[in-house]
């Protein structure tokens, strides 16, 4: 592990609901990578693991030979090796099988990326306790989404289970969906900065509408921290036309979320089963704001956010931020001579703050 580059940071995490599911740091290493097809050298970033013992414990399944570095295109990860391969099928065979169905041995930069995009999403799901592994999850039909709990399913699971139908997937950046609750929701990942969604992004909804017989108007876009959610959602916010060409754009969903894997993580995936109606009512009466799509004179006036207070208006974000909505709040309130207020959980102030740094417009914790 010499190849890497030395780091002490420790990101400490305080929730990490994987403490109990694994017997030892190698197992929990294994798992994501029977799932993912390859460790990043930096994947203890987002688990609760020092670099040292990240470092420790691949040093030593390198040495059992179970994984091999792979160093293409001057990115290092590990992979399974042959002997790994065999050992699993012949011991757990059950448990894994379907980690070994897509045996391709694709080692471009654009498939090893997408891998290793998985591999940050699956430790971050240990970590918040969402299962992805296939023994662990119901099976998926069209009832899944009735489910009390919600479970992470990939592209390739939505693809095998339409079969032909599914070619709407082709060219999409959609890593998978979470699915329970009444809801199926797309998500994506990036590290520091999302590319441009194409227009066949618009299409994965309009098919999965058709099979689960429900709207998926939400999508998270999952990165590595809020520094790279305050660059992302700045991004959103500059492509005002929405372009599906060029820059960071959120496709055709209405509710679009920008969400950093730290410690917050939780209680943004719980916010997005949440209903927070009731808070919405209690801020707008407490602020006295108006709702109303015309001014006390009778003129209509354009409302992007919950209300106005006078000439002031107002964006109401009591669960996570749709960027979406923020937007075009931002975009209006660069045409107007008042101040602007966005009131959201304490929670999402900072990232809310600098994102929005140099417009009219002040921040207040709910």
């Amino acid at each position: 592990m010499d190849d890497c580059k030395n780091n002490t940071n420790d990101p400490g995490y305080s929730i990490d609901m994987s403490k109990n599911k694994y017997r030892s740091r190698y197992d929990r290493l294994l798992n994501i990578l029977y799932y993912s097809k390859e460790l990043p050298c930096d994947l203890y970033r987002m688990m609760d693991m020092s670099y040292c013992n990240y470092r420790k414990t691949v040093s030593i399944l390198k040495q059992r030979k179970l994984i091999r570095k792979i160093s293409t295109n001057n990115t290092v990860g590990y992979s399974l090796t042959h002997e790994a391969r065999r050992l699993t099928k012949a011991l757990y065979y059950i448990k894994y099988a379907d980690s070994f169905e897509d045996q391709r041995g694709q080692y471009d930069i654009k498939h090893r990326n997408r891998k290793r995009q998985f591999a940050y999403l699956y430790a971050l799901f240990d970590r918040a306790g969402i299962p992805y592994e296939r023994f662990a999850k119901p099976p998926l039909t069209t009832e899944t989404v009735k489910e009390d709990s919600v479970y992470f399913y990939t592209a390739l699971d939505i693809k095998m289970m339409m079969g032909i139908n599914a070619t709407s997937f082709k060219g999409s950046r959609v890593l998978g969906f979470l699915i329970g609750k009444g809801r199926v929701i797309t998500v994506y990942r990036t590290n520091r900065m999302m590319r441009n969604l194409g227009s066949q992004e618009a299409l994965v909804p309009m098919l999965l509408l058709r099979f689960f017989g429900v709207t998926v108007d939400i999508a998270v876009l999952i990165c590595d921290d809020a520094q790279a959610a305050i660059d992302i959602t700045r991004k959103i916010n500059d492509n005002i036309r929405n372009d599906p060409s060029c820059g960071v754009n959120t496709s055709k969903y209405r509710y679009f979320y920008v969400l950093p894997s730290d410690d917050s993580f939780l209680s943004h995936f719980e916010d997005l089963y949440a209903d927070h109606s009731k808070t919405v009512q209690r801020i707008i009466d407490k602020y006295d704001i108006d709702t109303a799509d015309t001014d006390s004179g009778g003129n209509y006036r354009i409302k992007v956010g919950t209300g106005f207070v006078g000439d002031s208006q107002i964006l109401v974000c009591a669960g996570n931020v749709n960027s979406v909505a923020l937007k075009y709040f931002v975009r209006q309130s660069d045409f107007l001579d008042s101040r602007s207020y966005i009131i959201c959980d304490q929670r999402d102030i900072g990232i809310i703050e600098e994102t929005v740094k140099g417009k009219h417009i002040s921040v207040i914790a709910i």
